[in-house]
């Protein structure tokens, strides 16, 4: 019976737990917290990102907070929106049988794609919702191409489905 000694390599053990951990965040898996068996809601600012062809749209929701104390920024290419959930005074009198919402600063980036035109984003504040509006440089939109019978080609801006 032979015997096959493998050597042992501690790089190959890190990759694989670097590939795990990879996987991981990419996936669509958000934590929460949890208490007593039951979820009290994501640990970060939630977003839904949308994209038209003239355009990226970016939604937060962030209630309780005025639209004042909300910050955005876009640097480079990573968009930042940060602000902070403050909690009212407390009346001594008081006694908490349940305290689920979150208090404390809260910061979400999140990687642009170098497409946009920064400096004419807008945005909208409504009810609790930030609505962020980041419209695509011109090159970067779809365009459609059509032959014509003279085998010039058209090039026209693809509308907005």
């Amino acid at each position: 019976m032979a015997t096959t000694l493998t050597r042992w390599n501690p790089l190959s053990d890190m990759a694989e737990l670097r590939n795990a951990m990879d996987r991981m965040f990419d996936s669509n898996i958000r934590p929460v917290f949890r208490q007593n068996g039951e979820d009290l809601g994501p640990t970060t600012l939630g977003m839904d990102v949308t994209e038209t062809n003239d355009e990226y749209v970016v939604t937060a929701a962030v209630p309780g907070i005025a639209p004042e104390d909300v910050n955005i920024e876009i640097e480079d290419d990573t968009l930042t929106i940060s602000g902070e959930f403050t909690q009212r005074h407390k009346d001594e009198s008081e006694q908490h049988i349940r305290q689920e919402l979150r208090y404390g600063s809260f910061k979400r980036a999140l990687r642009l794609p170098p497409t946009i035109e920064a400096d004419k984003a807008e945005a909208n504040f409504e009810h609790g919702v930030l609505r962020l509006v980041l419209p695509k440089k011109p090159e970067a939109r779809s365009r459609t191409l059509k032959i014509t019978p003279n085998g010039v080609i058209e090039q026209t801006p693809k509308s907005a489905s």
